[in-house]
């Protein structure tokens, strides 16, 4: 009988897998953990220079004057899609949120609207997502919008608005399932702009770790699936120096194994950037020599506070070489999968001054050496399922039309084309009729499957049944 039981539960089990994968099956009640989740993830792409964008110079301030600000087209669900077809599965959505935000740290309607669209269609396209605050921390002064600094004084000054700005984001998103990330900060700098580790001192560190710590609380106060979203901390202005690590304190968390490390890391500096020597454009020895001690050294930290690694930016300026480029791309993935730690290409759109872009957002074409060294060298990670999510994300991309175009009657029109602009939606109306039928033959093919395991289980209980018997009457 003891047999016969664990066969029942293998069958049972197997039917339950097959019918969960088939269903994109992710609930509160069924998370992955953050080792899980930093596995589950092949390679990223940043929407840089988007999102993130800001100024004090920009007049008329709207969504669509913001997000275009820097020269990117507005972003548009064939972008997203673009990512995932060319084998992406991850996506890190940088967000400057100071320009739509009050005194206390609430968050203009419009802006969040948004936002929110660009998380849902990246989500309906079938990617990870990380979401994150950005250039709210980073170089101060001049036409800088920046009001987060690693400095204690800082912290006293703005932790209250800090956590609203939390609040507010975590509560538009408690619902959704864990595919999204929540990324505290982006790069925390003192109050001299010191990059690397700080001139100021360890109450720079100090600072930061408090940061850390506060964003963790006020997202788990939240609730619902924020109880036990993953959530990602940097170190000060994300360095992978080993002093910068050895000060990072890990956040305490009510969620067991749900935090994630995040790190950039343009190295060798002088080859990936254009503010380096712009003579050292081969891919050499060197340069793999330095990726190798930036991952030994993440690897250590990993190990010694149990917690898994992504590092959210590195890319390769292009200085005319895009095949060392490549292989910088393919050295760099490859050398971070042996350590368990996974990448995101940091694009910032321009083909100009300060470029890392490998897609064309206009014509939506791939530097295609460099994007297939990252997808080749990457780990397979896991397609997050669509289909658990089709009808919430159907009702989400009404409200967030509806949020979009009520928010922008109160303001300006241009809001209200930018957030529900027709053609998108048209665009968006086909992309979601093929994720449909997609889903619906991938759920037919695992019925049938599941329904030949049924079957097949059936036989074989009626075999061993009869079997059984026989045995019985012989004794």
């Amino acid at each position: 009988m003891r047999r016969f039981r664990r066969f029942i539960s293998a069958v049972a089990a197997s039917v339950f897998v097959l019918m969960s994968a088939g269903a994109g099956f992710i609930s509160a009640d069924n998370t992955m953990t953050a080792d899980q989740q930093v596995e589950a993830i092949s390679v990223g792409w940043n929407l840089g220079n988007t999102l993130d964008s800001y100024g004090t110079w920009i007049n008329n301030v709207t969504p669509y004057s913001v997000e275009t600000s820097w020269g990117n087209p507005e972003t548009t669900r064939e972008m997203l899609a673009a990512v995932r077809q060319r084998g992406f599965n991850a996506i890190r959505i940088p967000v400057t949120w100071a320009q739509f935000m009050d005194d206390e740290g609430h968050v203009d309607d419009a802006w969040m609207a948004r936002v929110r669209q660009v998380v849902d269609w990246s989500l309906e396209e079938g990617l990870y997502v990380i979401l994150n605050v950005h250039h709210d921390t980073g170089e101060h002064g001049d036409d800088k919008v920046c009001w987060l600094i690693a400095d204690t004084g800082n912290y006293e000054s703005n932790e209250g608005r800090f956590a609203t700005l939390w609040t507010e984001i975590a509560d538009e998103f408690k619902d959704y399932d864990n595919r999204l990330m929540f990324e505290g900060y982006n790069e925390f700098l003192d109050m001299n702009n010191t990059w690397n580790s700080p001139s100021t001192g360890t109450g720079a560190y100090d600072a930061v770790n408090s940061y850390a710590q506060l964003f963790v609380d006020t997202v788990r106060a939240t609730g619902g699936n924020n109880s036990t979203r993953n959530l990602i901390v940097n170190t000060y202005v994300a360095s992978v120096d080993q002093v910068v690590l050895d000060s990072f304190v890990l956040p305490n968390d009510s969620a067991e194994d749900h935090l994630i490390l995040e790190v950039h890391a343009y190295v060798p500096w002088n080859f990936c950037s254009h503010d380096g020597d712009a003579s050292y454009t081969t891919f050499d020895d060197n340069c793999r020599n330095e990726i190798d001690n930036v991952m030994n050294r993440l690897s250590a930290f990993s190990e010694s506070r149990g917690v898994p690694v992504i590092i959210g930016e590195f890319a390769c300026e292009s200085q005319n070489n895009d095949s060392d480029r490549a292989s910088y791309a393919a050295y760099f993935t490859s050398r971070a999968a042996e350590e368990g730690i996974r990448v995101f290409w940091w694009d910032n759109g321009s083909f100009d001054y300060g470029n890392y872009a490998i897609l064309d957002r206009s014509s939506l074409t791939w530097t295609d050496e460099i994007a297939s060294a990252l997808v080749d060298n990457a780990p397979d990670g896991t397609a997050p399922s669509v289909t658990e999510t089709s009808e919430s994300t159907e009702t989400t991309a009404t409200e967030t039309s509806e949020a979009t175009e009520t928010a922008a009657s109160a303001t300006v029109t241009e809001v209200a084309e930018t957030a529900v602009n027709t053609d998108e939606t048209e665009v968006s109306d086909t992309d979601n009729s093929q994720s449909v039928n997609g889903n619906q033959i991938s759920l037919s093919i695992l019925l049938i499957v599941g329904g030949v395991v049924v079957a097949a289980s059936y036989v074989g209980l009626f075999m061993l049944g009869r079997k059984m018997g026989r045995n019985k009457r012989g004794r």
